[in-house]
């Protein structure tokens, strides 16, 4: 099931990028972004260019944060790569926004909309489409930036470079795209808040407390409580997240537990490290 939603969500953001953002020049961050820069300036194929970035990231991210990002990340990237490349050589029909009134709103709109409900799926089932996130960690890491704020960096640098190549309103309708995917992103994923807190009631939470605070470095709260129903002690364990990992938390819970129960809220604001400093 894992496996079936990311190969479409792949192929989902793959025919986003052939049809709307490679013949509009329409640069919404990212390595796909880039790789349309160098497209056409030196003519370097989109989804070989992606394949090569995304390679060099994954490996960087294990050198210097020691991270394994797992094969349904390495999936998702490769199969996005091949199928950006597969489509243009199959002629996949595109969109000229040019042919009509309004034409580049309408692709920055409906080819946010695509992409994001693609990258969503990916998300959504735990993996990850690499590309700027491994640069926003490492920034993270390193200089001390959030993820946001690094993510913030390297997608302004790039729309940055495509203000250099294509010109200013390219470049501000490559916002408008990355602003529609985040939001589609969001409602995929469900919810509108960035952060979640999830609540776990399993038999089995010393382990899923271990696994989440070293495979996700997230802090976690045992709270006690007693079952209604069975009078038991059952501790309840408590973790806020950001709306990206509620995958990787689903799947160190099933992968732990099938029968554990698991409550995901939104939140309004979440203060404390790893999140919003309380200043």
């Amino acid at each position: 099931m894992d496996y079936s939603l990311i190969t479409v969500g792949s192929i989902l953001t793959a025919m986003s990028i052939v049809s709307f953002m490679i013949p509009n020049n329409i640069i919404a961050g990212g390595v796909s972004g880039l790789a349309i820069i160098v497209y056409r300036v030196f003519g370097l194929w989109v989804g070989a260019q992606m394949f090569v970035y995304n390679i060099v990231l994954f490996l960087l991210a294990f050198v210097t944060l020691g991270v394994g990002f797992g094969m349904k990340s390495i999936y998702s990237a490769v199969l996005m790569s091949l199928s950006v490349d597969l489509l243009q050589k199959l002629s996949f029909p595109v969109f000229d926004a040019s042919s009509t009134q309004d034409g580049f709103l309408l692709v920055a709109i409906y080819g946010g909309v695509i992409a994001g409900a693609g990258m969503g799926l990916v998300l959504w089932r735990g993996a990850s489409t690499g590309g700027t996130d491994i640069v926003a960690m490492i920034l993270s890491k390193y200089v001390g930036f959030s993820t946001g704020t690094g993510l913030l960096i390297s997608d302004s640098l790039i729309t940055l470079l495509a203000v250099v190549v294509f010109g200013p309103i390219a470049a501000m309708y490559g916002i408008i795209t990355i602003f529609t995917t985040s939001k589609t992103i969001d409602g995929i994923i469900e919810g509108i808040g960035n952060t979640r807190t999830a609540f776990v009631i399993s038999k089995e939470s010393e382990a899923i407390k271990e696994k989440v605070i070293n495979e996700m470095e997230r802090g976690t709260t045992i709270i006690k409580a007693t079952g209604g129903f069975s009078g038991e002690d059952r501790p309840v364990l408590m973790v806020s997240i950001r709306r990206r990992e509620i995958g990787q938390l689903r799947h160190i819970v099933k992968t732990t537990d099938r029968r554990a129960f698991v409550v995901v809220v939104n939140n309004s604001e979440v203060f404390g490290e790893g999140f919003k400093d309380l200043s």
